[in-house]
């Protein structure tokens, strides 16, 4: 008995092995798990933008998109009404005109009376919140708040907004679930004159655009800028000779068919 228990190593039986197989598939899965479990929180944390989950947003591809052989011109102007939206309008008025404005809520009973005058001449009138916050990332019930108080000052006077534009361009899927519950479309724009800025407004003028000599598109002004009010005219002249047709926004998305890639 003590012979067999301290015989040679050599001569002792080997243990068997374990096939590494298993060992190699169990390995993979604990990998596996340890890449997953990260992009899950950082998706849970950090979710896809709002335009991949919802494409029937108007945001500046789609929109610049569309109409490509039309040339037609949605001139949008945000953040009023104001001082200056009165003068805008007699520009309008006497160019034979028609745009959209993206209104705040806050300052709606303010300028009554150049609200009614907008609708009655022909123009459209958007939401652009009530308190020109960047609505991204805000509480979804924040979200349909600043949305729907605007919609209530509009309402007043007779006005129902189609289109929503969020300020900044800032949206979520909140966002887009807060215009849906009222019925809107967000809409933003595909060509920025970036007035805020500047006061040369010539980046906006026509140059070849997808192969098509011309200029189209919904451009983005503002007409709380004295100094874009001022230059509008001259704008919409040169706008003209390039061929524009002028548009609200509205008939710019019905009128204008999807680009066609052949």
């Amino acid at each position: 008995m003590l012979a067999q228990i301290t015989a040679h190593p050599l001569h002792a039986p080997r243990p068997r092995r374990r096939s590494p197989a298993p060992l190699a598939r169990r390995s993979a899965v604990l990998l596996l798990l340890c890449l997953c479990i990260p992009l899950v929180a950082a998706l849970m944390l950090h979710p896809a933008p709002a335009a991949a989950r919802d494409p029937s947003v108007l945001d500046g591809l789609a929109l610049a998109q569309r109409g490509v052989s039309a040339n037609l011109c949605a001139l949008t102007f945000d953040d009023g009404p104001g001082q200056t939206t009165e003068a805008l309008l007699d520009i309008l008025r006497d160019k034979g005109i028609r745009a959209t404005f993206f209104v705040v809520g806050s300052r709606v009973h303010l300028y009554p009376d150049t609200l009614k005058r907008l609708v009655a001449e022909g123009n459209e009138v958007g939401n652009h919140t009530f308190s020109h916050i960047s609505l991204r990332q805000r509480a979804p019930v924040e979200q349909l708040s600043e949305i729907a108080r605007t919609n209530e000052e509009l309402a007043r006077l007779g006005i129902v907004p189609r289109y929503l534009r969020p300020p900044y361009g800032r949206y979520d899927n909140a966002t887009i679930d807060a215009a849906a519950a009222l019925s809107m479309t967000i809409a933003l724009w595909s060509v920025d004159s970036r007035d805020w800025r500047k006061h040369d407004l010539s980046a906006v003028l026509p140059r070849k655009s997808y192969g098509v000599r011309g200029v189209r598109g919904v451009f983005l002004f503002h007409d709380n800028h004295r100094e874009t009010v001022e230059a509008l005219p001259n704008l919409i002249d040169r706008l003209t000779e390039a061929g524009c047709t002028f548009v609200t926004m509205s008939e710019y998305v019905e009128t204008s068919g999807p680009l066609c890639l052949h």
